[in-house]
């Protein structure tokens, strides 16, 4: 299955590598993007059903969501396409 992200899921990821840079060691912000890369794919898998977000407005808009690290991310499956809409900081949806 393939793995495709929205331009807002995009945005985010640049934005999360950007402030993972700031805090750490040189190229941190990219491993940290490698990393969770790497987690969504574990999870891009055909014929699974996951059940919608916990949060009420992700899950009325449809989306299943994963976290890693703390980061929430709210996706859809289409077909045989594992769409990743959005990725928020979890303390944000409290």
């Amino acid at each position: 299955m393939e793995v495709f992200y929205t331009s807002k899921s995009q945005k985010s990821i640049l934005l999360i590598v950007k402030f993972v840079e700031s805090k750490n060691t040189k190229n941190s912000g990219k491993r940290f993007a490698l990393k969770l890369e790497s987690f969504i794919k574990k999870y891009a898998m055909e014929k699974v059903e996951y059940a919608l977000c916990y949060n009420e407005v992700l899950s009325s808009l449809g989306y299943s969501c994963i976290v890693f690290n703390n980061w929430v991310i709210a996706f859809k499956i289409k077909g045989n396409k594992f769409i990743v809409y959005r990725i928020i900081w979890g303390g944000l949806l409290l």
